[in-house]
């Protein structure tokens, strides 16, 4: 079959369209890019629709002929107008967004604020690394948006991930602590508390969390640090609060006999 060669081609046009937050909102669908990812999404039975990919492109075509799933072969010209990324390798894959997974029986981050894709995204990855879900709350990046699922690399399909208003009253009645994490003068991370689940809250880089955020979260905790730095990436900061509760929690676990 030729590859499609022009970009006004009906579903091409349309794939573009969901490089549109309003688009994918609508409709309920989102971009995937990328042959890792894809592969993520398949061994993960997303709710594929349809994958574009060169003509060339032979792992793809198996991997989608393995898959029972459509493929539509492109031009290099139409797989750049639909890919979100500059320099695509494609593939590119439309996912139907799947439906929101509520965090329960494990620890999780809460995103407040975190509006950088690739924060949010690179978090994902740390929480599916370190065994915790995620809730995104007010102010942060949609995490179905292609650029956090790039930067995610296939870790949306390993947690539970919820969006709402993370109100710490509301975790805390479901059976969490929740801990929120600032700059300085706290507790450090070494003495949370992890015989119970923990939400823990990373805020914006600049500003961090609110007050009110803060003040209605049951605990803080702060990331001990040379006194020359003034804070972390939201990325790194909340990636070290993932893997130092794991370890503690590991740690706190019974063995055994």
């Amino acid at each position: 079959m030729e590859p499609v060669r022009s970009p006004r081609n009906q579903r091409v046009a349309a794939a573009v369209r969901l490089r549109r937050a309003r688009e994918r909102k609508a409709r309920g669908l989102t971009l995937l890019e990328g042959p890792n990812l894809l592969e993520a999404a398949v061994h993960r039975a997303a709710s594929l629709e349809v994958v574009f990919a060169l003509e060339d492109d032979e792992h793809t075509a198996g991997l989608v002929a393995t898959a029972d799933l459509e493929l539509v072969t492109v031009t290099r010209e139409v797989l750049e107008r639909i890919a979100p990324s500059q320099h695509p390798r494609g593939p590119v894959a439309i996912m139907r967004i799947p439906p929101d997974r509520q965090i329960e029986h494990r620890n999780a981050l809460v995103l407040y604020g975190v509006g950088d894709p690739g924060n949010a995204g690179t978090l994902i990855r740390s929480a599916a690394a370190f065994g915790f879900d995620v809730l995104f709350g007010q102010g942060s990046a949609d995490p179905w948006n292609p650029k956090v699922l790039r930067s995610g690399a296939g870790a949306h399909f390993s947690v539970s991930i919820e969006t709402g208003a993370a109100d710490p009253a509301d975790l805390h009645s479901r059976g969490y602590t929740t801990v929120a994490s600032i700059v300085s003068g706290t507790t450090p991370v070494s003495q949370i508390d992890t015989s119970a689940s923990v939400a823990v809250y990373v805020g914006e880089e600049a500003r961090g969390l609110p007050a009110e955020i803060v003040e209605a979260c049951d605990g803080t905790v702060t990331i001990p640090m040379d006194s020359a730095l003034e804070s972390l990436n939201a990325s790194v900061a909340g990636s070290i609060l993932m893997y130092e509760l794991s370890t503690r929690a590991d740690s706190d676990t019974p063995a055994p006999g």
